[in-house]
Protein backbone atom coordinates (compact mmCIF):
# COMPACT_ATOMS: atom_id res chain seq x y z
CA UNK A 1 0.00 0.00 0.00
CA UNK A 2 2.67 2.71 0.75
CA UNK A 3 4.74 1.09 -2.02
CA UNK A 4 1.88 2.15 -4.26
CA UNK A 5 1.30 5.58 -2.82
CA UNK A 6 4.88 6.63 -3.20
CA UNK A 7 5.07 5.52 -7.13
CA UNK A 8 2.08 7.72 -7.17
CA UNK A 9 3.38 10.73 -5.76
CA UNK A 10 6.73 10.56 -7.47
CA UNK A 11 4.63 10.32 -10.98
CA UNK A 12 2.97 13.85 -9.64
CA UNK A 13 6.35 15.14 -9.16
CA UNK A 14 7.86 13.97 -12.25
CA UNK A 15 4.54 15.71 -14.02
CA UNK A 16 5.21 18.83 -12.15
CA UNK A 17 8.93 19.20 -13.08
CA UNK A 18 8.31 18.51 -16.63
CA UNK A 19 5.71 21.29 -16.78
CA UNK A 20 8.53 23.71 -15.05
CA UNK A 21 10.97 22.81 -17.69
CA UNK A 22 8.47 23.05 -20.38
CA UNK A 23 7.15 26.81 -18.32
CA UNK A 24 11.28 27.88 -18.50
CA UNK A 25 11.48 26.88 -22.61
CA UNK A 26 8.45 28.68 -23.57
CA UNK A 27 10.28 32.14 -21.97
CA UNK A 28 14.28 31.63 -23.37
CA UNK A 29 15.61 30.87 -26.16
CA UNK A 30 18.92 28.77 -25.64
CA UNK A 31 22.04 27.99 -27.24
CA UNK A 32 23.35 24.22 -27.59
CA UNK A 33 25.77 25.32 -24.49
CA UNK A 34 22.79 25.78 -22.22
CA UNK A 35 22.82 29.67 -22.23
CA UNK A 36 20.83 32.32 -23.01
CA UNK A 37 20.55 33.74 -26.56
CA UNK A 38 19.78 37.38 -27.29
CA UNK A 39 16.71 38.22 -28.56
CA UNK A 40 18.07 38.98 -32.02
CA UNK A 41 19.08 35.35 -32.19
CA UNK A 42 15.55 33.40 -31.66
CA UNK A 43 15.47 32.99 -35.15
CA UNK A 44 18.08 31.27 -35.53
CA UNK A 45 17.47 28.58 -32.77
CA UNK A 46 15.91 24.99 -33.27
CA UNK A 47 14.18 22.88 -31.13
CA UNK A 48 15.80 19.70 -31.42
CA UNK A 49 18.99 18.68 -33.51
CA UNK A 50 19.25 18.83 -37.24
CA UNK A 51 21.43 17.64 -39.73
CA UNK A 52 24.57 19.68 -40.57
CA UNK A 53 23.40 22.03 -43.37
CA UNK A 54 25.93 24.27 -45.66
CA UNK A 55 24.94 27.82 -46.97
CA UNK A 56 27.00 29.90 -49.29
CA UNK A 57 26.36 33.66 -49.21
CA UNK A 58 27.35 35.39 -52.35
CA UNK A 59 28.36 39.15 -52.29
CA UNK A 60 30.71 41.00 -54.47
CA UNK A 61 34.38 42.74 -53.36
CA UNK A 62 33.30 45.16 -50.77
CA UNK A 63 35.62 44.62 -47.67
CA UNK A 64 33.72 45.89 -45.30
CA UNK A 65 31.13 43.31 -45.78
CA UNK A 66 33.36 40.11 -46.67
CA UNK A 67 35.21 41.29 -43.16
CA UNK A 68 31.67 41.84 -41.22
CA UNK A 69 29.83 39.02 -42.66
CA UNK A 70 32.61 36.29 -41.94
CA UNK A 71 32.65 37.04 -38.59
CA UNK A 72 29.42 37.01 -37.90
CA UNK A 73 29.00 33.73 -40.18
CA UNK A 74 31.06 32.40 -37.41
CA UNK A 75 28.69 33.86 -34.75
CA UNK A 76 25.82 32.22 -36.41
CA UNK A 77 27.42 28.63 -36.37
CA UNK A 78 27.39 29.05 -32.44
CA UNK A 79 24.25 29.87 -32.56
CA UNK A 80 23.37 26.68 -34.68
CA UNK A 81 26.41 24.32 -34.61
CA UNK A 82 24.44 22.33 -37.57
CA UNK A 83 24.75 25.77 -40.08
CA UNK A 84 27.53 26.46 -41.56
CA UNK A 85 27.39 29.63 -43.49
CA UNK A 86 30.57 30.31 -46.47
CA UNK A 87 30.99 33.59 -47.29
CA UNK A 88 31.75 34.09 -51.27
CA UNK A 89 33.40 36.59 -52.98
CA UNK A 90 31.92 37.75 -56.65
CA UNK A 91 34.46 38.50 -58.86
CA UNK A 92 32.37 41.34 -60.40
CA UNK A 93 29.40 43.40 -59.46
CA UNK A 94 27.88 43.57 -63.30
CA UNK A 95 26.14 40.30 -62.57
CA UNK A 96 28.61 38.72 -65.46
CA UNK A 97 29.62 35.99 -62.65
CA UNK A 98 25.98 34.87 -61.22
CA UNK A 99 24.78 34.91 -64.84
CA UNK A 100 26.99 31.66 -65.73
CA UNK A 101 26.46 30.31 -62.20
CA UNK A 102 22.61 30.95 -63.32
CA UNK A 103 23.24 29.29 -66.77
CA UNK A 104 24.76 26.18 -64.65
CA UNK A 105 22.05 26.14 -62.50
CA UNK A 106 24.47 27.13 -59.57
CA UNK A 107 23.53 29.75 -57.79
CA UNK A 108 24.41 30.25 -53.96
CA UNK A 109 22.37 29.95 -51.42
CA UNK A 110 21.87 33.64 -50.67
CA UNK A 111 23.58 36.36 -53.00
CA UNK A 112 23.78 40.35 -52.95
CA UNK A 113 22.09 41.93 -56.20
CA UNK A 114 21.96 45.13 -57.85
CA UNK A 115 18.33 46.56 -58.64
CA UNK A 116 19.20 46.20 -62.45
CA UNK A 117 19.58 42.51 -61.87
CA UNK A 118 16.46 41.43 -60.80
CA UNK A 119 14.97 40.91 -64.20
CA UNK A 120 17.64 38.88 -64.55
CA UNK A 121 17.42 36.65 -61.63
CA UNK A 122 13.29 36.53 -60.92
CA UNK A 123 12.65 32.93 -62.39
CA UNK A 124 15.45 31.55 -60.08
CA UNK A 125 14.47 33.81 -56.85
CA UNK A 126 12.24 32.86 -54.17
CA UNK A 127 9.49 35.17 -53.43
CA UNK A 128 9.97 36.62 -49.73
CA UNK A 129 6.92 38.54 -48.56
CA UNK A 130 6.55 36.43 -45.63
CA UNK A 131 9.77 36.93 -43.74
CA UNK A 132 9.97 39.57 -40.99
CA UNK A 133 13.06 41.00 -42.60
CA UNK A 134 10.86 42.35 -45.58
CA UNK A 135 8.00 43.37 -43.76
CA UNK A 136 10.14 45.73 -41.97
CA UNK A 137 12.66 46.49 -44.60
CA UNK A 138 11.32 50.51 -45.84
CA UNK A 139 12.89 49.41 -50.02
CA UNK A 140 12.07 46.24 -50.24
CA UNK A 141 12.27 45.38 -54.28
CA UNK A 142 9.24 44.35 -56.15
CA UNK A 143 9.04 42.23 -59.64
CA UNK A 144 5.92 41.35 -60.77
CA UNK A 145 4.20 41.68 -57.40
CA UNK A 146 6.63 39.45 -55.63
CA UNK A 147 9.16 40.62 -52.89
CA UNK A 148 12.03 39.05 -54.27
CA UNK A 149 15.00 40.60 -52.29
CA UNK A 150 15.50 43.40 -49.31
CA UNK A 151 18.40 45.86 -49.69
CA UNK A 152 20.69 46.17 -46.53
CA UNK A 153 22.07 49.34 -47.23
CA UNK A 154 20.37 53.32 -48.60
CA UNK A 155 23.29 56.05 -50.08
CA UNK A 156 23.77 58.83 -51.41
CA UNK A 157 26.93 60.08 -54.22
CA UNK A 158 28.85 62.72 -53.20
CA UNK A 159 32.41 64.20 -54.40
CA UNK A 160 34.78 63.20 -51.37
CA UNK A 161 37.36 66.17 -51.23
CA UNK A 162 40.18 67.53 -48.94
CA UNK A 163 39.57 70.92 -47.04
CA UNK A 164 43.08 71.66 -47.56
CA UNK A 165 43.57 71.68 -50.76
CA UNK A 166 40.36 73.67 -51.51
CA UNK A 167 42.37 75.99 -48.70
CA UNK A 168 44.98 76.27 -50.86
CA UNK A 169 43.92 77.28 -53.82
CA UNK A 170 41.50 79.53 -52.58
CA UNK A 171 38.61 76.77 -53.83
CA UNK A 172 34.62 76.77 -52.57
CA UNK A 173 32.58 74.06 -52.87
CA UNK A 174 30.64 74.11 -56.51
CA UNK A 175 26.65 74.39 -56.50
CA UNK A 176 26.40 74.04 -60.38
CA UNK A 177 28.20 71.55 -62.47
CA UNK A 178 29.86 74.85 -64.32
CA UNK A 179 31.03 75.49 -61.20
CA UNK A 180 32.54 71.87 -60.78
CA UNK A 181 34.32 71.83 -64.15
CA UNK A 182 35.94 75.48 -63.31
CA UNK A 183 37.11 73.63 -59.89
CA UNK A 184 38.58 70.80 -61.62
CA UNK A 185 40.35 73.44 -64.03
CA UNK A 186 41.34 75.58 -61.01
CA UNK A 187 43.21 72.73 -59.13
CA UNK A 188 44.71 71.78 -62.77
CA UNK A 189 45.91 74.89 -62.99
CA UNK A 190 47.91 74.91 -59.84
CA UNK A 191 50.01 72.65 -60.82
CA UNK A 192 50.46 69.93 -57.74
CA UNK A 193 47.06 67.81 -57.87
CA UNK A 194 45.05 65.68 -59.73
CA UNK A 195 42.18 67.19 -60.21
CA UNK A 196 39.57 64.31 -60.16
CA UNK A 197 41.15 60.99 -59.13
CA UNK A 198 39.17 58.48 -61.62
CA UNK A 199 39.78 54.81 -61.97
CA UNK A 200 39.25 54.56 -65.32
CA UNK A 201 40.62 51.21 -66.22
CA UNK A 202 37.57 49.91 -64.38
CA UNK A 203 34.87 51.17 -66.42
CA UNK A 204 32.31 50.84 -63.51
CA UNK A 205 33.99 53.92 -61.77
CA UNK A 206 32.24 56.07 -64.10
CA UNK A 207 29.18 55.40 -62.73
CA UNK A 208 28.78 58.75 -60.29
CA UNK A 209 28.67 60.39 -63.93
CA UNK A 210 26.99 58.67 -66.81
CA UNK A 211 24.28 55.73 -64.94
CA UNK A 212 23.23 59.23 -62.42
CA UNK A 213 23.88 62.23 -64.33
CA UNK A 214 21.57 61.97 -67.31
CA UNK A 215 19.01 60.38 -64.54
CA UNK A 216 18.89 63.29 -62.48
CA UNK A 217 19.22 65.82 -65.11
CA UNK A 218 16.28 64.54 -66.46
CA UNK A 219 14.11 65.08 -63.28
CA UNK A 220 12.18 61.92 -63.74
CA UNK A 221 12.30 59.13 -61.49
CA UNK A 222 11.16 57.09 -63.99
CA UNK A 223 13.66 57.81 -66.07
CA UNK A 224 14.81 54.54 -66.85
CA UNK A 225 11.04 53.01 -67.65
CA UNK A 226 10.77 56.55 -70.22
CA UNK A 227 13.89 55.77 -71.97
CA UNK A 228 12.79 52.08 -73.13
CA UNK A 229 10.22 54.08 -75.02
CA UNK A 230 12.31 56.73 -76.21
CA UNK A 231 13.41 55.52 -80.04
CA UNK A 232 16.31 57.78 -79.53
CA UNK A 233 17.22 58.72 -76.22
CA UNK A 234 20.73 59.45 -77.38
CA UNK A 235 20.03 62.11 -79.39
CA UNK A 236 22.02 65.54 -79.43
CA UNK A 237 20.52 67.83 -76.76
CA UNK A 238 19.64 64.52 -74.45
CA UNK A 239 20.86 63.88 -71.41
CA UNK A 240 23.24 61.72 -71.98
CA UNK A 241 24.42 63.80 -74.86
CA UNK A 242 25.15 66.57 -72.02
CA UNK A 243 26.46 64.21 -69.50
CA UNK A 244 28.91 62.64 -72.34
CA UNK A 245 29.98 65.92 -73.57
CA UNK A 246 31.39 66.34 -70.00
CA UNK A 247 33.13 63.09 -70.29
CA UNK A 248 34.82 63.86 -73.08
CA UNK A 249 35.98 67.11 -71.34
CA UNK A 250 37.36 66.08 -68.28
CA UNK A 251 39.38 63.86 -70.61
CA UNK A 252 40.72 66.54 -73.38
CA UNK A 253 41.87 68.65 -70.57
CA UNK A 254 43.17 65.82 -68.15
CA UNK A 255 41.47 66.61 -65.08
CA UNK A 256 41.37 63.15 -64.00
CA UNK A 257 45.11 62.91 -64.65
CA UNK A 258 48.02 62.47 -67.57
CA UNK A 259 46.08 58.75 -68.43
CA UNK A 260 43.67 58.13 -66.29
CA UNK A 261 42.21 54.99 -68.78
CA UNK A 262 45.27 53.05 -67.42
CA UNK A 263 44.38 53.92 -63.84
CA UNK A 264 42.39 50.93 -61.19
CA UNK A 265 40.04 51.47 -58.60
CA UNK A 266 42.56 50.67 -55.96
CA UNK A 267 44.53 53.12 -58.06
CA UNK A 268 42.73 55.92 -57.79
CA UNK A 269 41.85 56.09 -54.52
CA UNK A 270 45.18 55.50 -53.25
CA UNK A 271 46.39 58.48 -55.04
CA UNK A 272 43.16 60.29 -53.50
CA UNK A 273 44.37 59.17 -49.71
CA UNK A 274 47.79 60.35 -50.13
CA UNK A 275 46.35 63.59 -51.10
CA UNK A 276 47.92 63.44 -54.39
CA UNK A 277 44.18 64.41 -55.91
CA UNK A 278 41.95 67.12 -54.31
CA UNK A 279 38.46 64.92 -54.94
CA UNK A 280 37.10 61.54 -55.96
CA UNK A 281 33.41 60.91 -56.77
CA UNK A 282 31.78 57.67 -55.02
CA UNK A 283 29.02 56.60 -52.82
CA UNK A 284 28.42 57.13 -49.40
CA UNK A 285 29.95 53.01 -49.09
CA UNK A 286 33.47 54.62 -50.03
CA UNK A 287 34.07 56.07 -46.40
CA UNK A 288 34.46 53.22 -44.39
CA UNK A 289 37.33 52.13 -46.77
CA UNK A 290 39.22 55.57 -46.46
CA UNK A 291 38.71 55.10 -42.61
CA UNK A 292 40.11 51.67 -42.67
CA UNK A 293 43.28 53.35 -44.20
CA UNK A 294 44.04 56.74 -43.02
CA UNK A 295 42.42 56.22 -39.68
CA UNK A 296 41.64 59.99 -39.56
CA UNK A 297 39.02 62.01 -41.68
CA UNK A 298 40.33 65.66 -40.44
CA UNK A 299 41.21 66.45 -43.82
CA UNK A 300 38.26 64.95 -45.32
CA UNK A 301 34.63 66.41 -46.28
CA UNK A 302 32.04 65.65 -49.18
CA UNK A 303 29.64 67.67 -51.39
CA UNK A 304 26.59 66.44 -53.69
CA UNK A 305 28.19 66.05 -57.10
CA UNK A 306 25.70 68.78 -58.73
CA UNK A 307 24.67 68.33 -62.31
CA UNK A 308 22.25 71.28 -62.13
CA UNK A 309 22.99 73.95 -64.48
CA UNK A 310 21.98 77.26 -62.29
CA UNK A 311 21.99 78.10 -58.64
CA UNK A 312 18.56 78.10 -58.56
CA UNK A 313 16.86 75.65 -56.61
CA UNK A 314 18.22 72.19 -54.56
CA UNK A 315 21.40 70.82 -55.45
CA UNK A 316 20.37 67.13 -56.49
CA UNK A 317 22.01 63.69 -55.17
CA UNK A 318 21.16 60.01 -56.14
CA UNK A 319 19.88 58.15 -53.11
CA UNK A 320 19.75 54.47 -54.21
CA UNK A 321 19.24 51.47 -51.85
CA UNK A 322 21.89 48.92 -52.73
CA UNK A 323 23.00 45.42 -51.25
CA UNK A 324 19.85 43.64 -51.94
CA UNK A 325 19.68 40.06 -50.87
CA UNK A 326 17.97 37.25 -52.74
CA UNK A 327 17.10 33.83 -51.95
CA UNK A 328 17.96 30.51 -54.45
CA UNK A 329 14.72 29.67 -55.07
CA UNK A 330 16.21 25.86 -55.61
CA UNK A 331 18.34 26.06 -52.64
CA UNK A 332 18.58 22.43 -51.38
CA UNK A 333 18.41 24.53 -47.71
CA UNK A 334 15.84 26.88 -48.54
CA UNK A 335 14.29 27.45 -45.13
CA UNK A 336 17.60 27.27 -43.57
CA UNK A 337 18.97 30.23 -45.79
CA UNK A 338 15.53 31.45 -44.75
CA UNK A 339 16.43 31.24 -41.20
CA UNK A 340 19.60 33.14 -41.74
CA UNK A 341 18.25 35.87 -44.04
CA UNK A 342 15.81 36.76 -40.48
CA UNK A 343 18.87 36.75 -38.30
CA UNK A 344 20.97 39.33 -40.50
CA UNK A 345 18.13 41.64 -40.19
CA UNK A 346 17.85 41.29 -36.73
CA UNK A 347 18.37 44.40 -34.54
CA UNK A 348 21.33 43.59 -32.82
CA UNK A 349 23.17 42.07 -35.93
CA UNK A 350 21.68 44.92 -38.16
CA UNK A 351 22.52 47.80 -35.85
CA UNK A 352 26.19 46.60 -36.33
CA UNK A 353 26.41 46.14 -39.89
CA UNK A 354 24.65 49.45 -40.75
CA UNK A 355 27.03 51.60 -38.18
CA UNK A 356 30.08 49.92 -39.48
CA UNK A 357 28.66 50.94 -43.26
CA UNK A 358 28.37 54.11 -41.91
CA UNK A 359 24.92 54.17 -44.77
CA UNK A 360 21.55 54.61 -43.79
CA UNK A 361 19.15 52.08 -42.51
CA UNK A 362 16.69 50.76 -44.59
CA UNK A 363 14.77 48.84 -41.74
CA UNK A 364 12.23 50.85 -40.44
CA UNK A 365 12.75 51.41 -36.23
CA UNK A 366 16.49 50.95 -36.40
CA UNK A 367 18.75 54.43 -37.50
CA UNK A 368 22.33 54.54 -37.89
CA UNK A 369 24.99 57.24 -36.45
CA UNK A 370 26.49 59.05 -39.41
CA UNK A 371 28.43 61.68 -37.62
CA UNK A 372 30.71 62.29 -40.59
CA UNK A 373 27.52 62.47 -42.99
CA UNK A 374 25.71 64.65 -40.69
CA UNK A 375 28.29 67.41 -40.38
CA UNK A 376 28.85 67.57 -44.08
CA UNK A 377 25.15 67.33 -45.40
CA UNK A 378 24.36 70.19 -43.09
CA UNK A 379 27.06 72.45 -44.52
CA UNK A 380 26.56 71.24 -47.97
CA UNK A 381 22.87 70.24 -48.37
CA UNK A 382 21.33 68.25 -50.94
CA UNK A 383 18.23 66.99 -51.90
CA UNK A 384 17.80 62.91 -52.68
CA UNK A 385 17.13 61.78 -56.09
CA UNK A 386 15.39 58.28 -55.56
CA UNK A 387 16.91 55.53 -58.12
CA UNK A 388 14.96 53.09 -59.10
CA UNK A 389 16.18 50.45 -61.16
CA UNK A 390 14.24 47.86 -61.79
CA UNK A 391 12.22 48.46 -65.00
CA UNK A 392 11.29 45.00 -66.90
CA UNK A 393 11.24 47.36 -70.22
CA UNK A 394 14.37 48.78 -69.84
CA UNK A 395 16.34 45.70 -68.70
CA UNK A 396 15.33 43.59 -72.02
CA UNK A 397 15.77 46.55 -74.17
CA UNK A 398 19.14 47.77 -73.08
CA UNK A 399 20.13 43.97 -72.43
CA UNK A 400 19.32 43.51 -76.30
CA UNK A 401 20.77 47.14 -77.37
CA UNK A 402 23.84 45.71 -75.31
CA UNK A 403 24.39 49.53 -73.84
CA UNK A 404 25.63 49.96 -70.55
CA UNK A 405 26.18 53.35 -69.56
CA UNK A 406 29.54 53.00 -67.62
CA UNK A 407 31.07 51.43 -70.90
CA UNK A 408 29.69 54.28 -72.85
CA UNK A 409 31.05 56.03 -70.68
CA UNK A 410 34.85 55.01 -71.21
CA UNK A 411 34.18 54.76 -74.56
CA UNK A 412 33.69 58.39 -74.90
CA UNK A 413 36.41 58.86 -72.78
CA UNK A 414 39.03 57.10 -74.52
CA UNK A 415 38.16 59.58 -77.39
CA UNK A 416 35.17 58.38 -79.75
CA UNK A 417 33.48 60.80 -81.41
CA UNK A 418 30.24 61.14 -79.46
CA UNK A 419 28.21 62.50 -82.98
CA UNK A 420 28.99 58.59 -84.15
CA UNK A 421 28.82 56.96 -81.18
CA UNK A 422 25.73 58.60 -80.20
CA UNK A 423 24.06 57.35 -83.48
CA UNK A 424 25.25 53.82 -83.24
CA UNK A 425 23.79 53.79 -80.14
CA UNK A 426 20.64 55.01 -81.21
CA UNK A 427 20.77 52.85 -84.37
CA UNK A 428 20.92 49.75 -81.48
CA UNK A 429 18.26 51.11 -79.19
CA UNK A 430 15.73 51.29 -82.25
CA UNK A 431 16.24 47.87 -82.98
CA UNK A 432 16.00 46.25 -79.48
CA UNK A 433 12.99 48.55 -79.15
CA UNK A 434 11.53 46.76 -82.19
CA UNK A 435 12.61 43.53 -81.49
CA UNK A 436 10.90 44.07 -77.81
CA UNK A 437 7.54 45.32 -79.85
CA UNK A 438 7.99 48.78 -78.31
Amino acid sequence: MHKQKWVQSLAVLSVAAMAVLTGCSDKTATTSAGTSAPEGTKAAQTSKPAEPVKLKLAMWDTKTDLDFWTEKAKEYTKLKPNVSVEVEKVPDNGGQYLKVRLAANDLPDLMYLKPVHFQIYKQALLPLNDLNAVKANKYPTKVDGKVLGAPLVSFSEFVYYHPSIFKELGITVPKTFPEFMAVMEKVKAGGKYIPLSLGGKDDWTFYPLMEYGPHILSGDEQYLANLAKNPTPFAAGSTFDKVGKAIKEIADKKYAGPDALSVSFDQSTQAFEAKQAAMIALGQWYYPSYMEKVKSDDDLAVFPLPFNDTAYGDVQSMMMSDMNIGINKNSKNVEEAKAFYEWMFSKDVYTAYINKQQQFSTVNGITSELPFFNKWTTTNPYKPFIYYGTDETYAKVSAAAQFDPKKAAQTIFSGKSIDAYEKELNDKWKKAMDAAGK
